[in-house]
């Protein structure tokens, strides 16, 4: 294929994958127990020191971080293999992660319950929120003596996330991040490269017309 015809395929794959994300869907994945970060993932929050600049975290009054060390309580209990300190979402409370555009997230969970839930707020409007059973993805079968690490990828860029509980309490752990998408101005820049370089490709070649026959 000569790089002129690759350079119009290049671009409209673009434009494709633009169209088909107005349809968004979060895809659930798990690992049997928490390696860390994973291959193409980045550590935003581990609620220990590590606080990546770009990605805020607030909690409503009365949800916060609680410490391993304090064993479980009568409100929150540490996600199974934990250390340090980890998240605990309220009844009632809430903590959101403000992001840049992302493709997909992991964290690191006890088993959830029933109404503990997730919202992923789509950038450009919407959401989707999946609810406890969902948001476990069939990793746990209710066992609350194992954590697992859970990914949530997206095909539409997400710009929020807010984890809520209507009872206590939702525990987690050790938030990253997996893929950062372009900004629509960059997705702009990279069709229109591409165009020029179409256009010096075929003033390299001096513009002459075939030869008659």
């Amino acid at each position: 294929m000569k790089i002129a015809a690759k350079t119009a395929v290049m671009a409209a794959t673009i434009s494709m994958t633009m169209a088909a994300s107005a349809q968004a869907a979060v895809i659930v994945s798990f690992t049997s127990t928490d390696p860390g970060v994973l291959a193409g993932q980045q550590m935003v929050w581990d609620f220990d020191g590590v606080q990546h600049g770009d990605y805020g975290v607030s909690f409503t009054p009365g949800s916060g971080l609680r410490s391993v060390a304090a064993g479980t309580t009568s409100t929150a209990a540490p996600p199974p293999g934990a250390s340090g300190l980890y998240a605990a979402v309220r009844g009632g409370g809430t903590m959101t992660l403000s992001t840049p555009d992302i493709m997909g997230l992991s964290l690191f969970m006890g088993s959830p319950d029933s109404y503990n839930w997730i919202r992923f707020n789509y950038a450009d409007g919407g959401s989707e929120t999946l609810n406890g059973v969902q948001l476990a993805g069939g990793a746990f079968g209710g066992n609350q003596s194992i954590g697992r690490r859970m990914t949530y990828t997206f095909d539409k860029a997400v710009a929020s996330v807010v984890f809520g509980s209507s009872g206590d309490s939702f525990e987690f752990d050790n938030i990253a991040i997996v893929s950062v998408v372009p900004e629509p101005a960059t997705w702009a820049m990279m069709i229109t490269g591409f165009g020029l370089a179409g256009a010096a490709l075929r003033r390299s070649r001096g513009g002459r017309l075939p030869a008659a026959a």
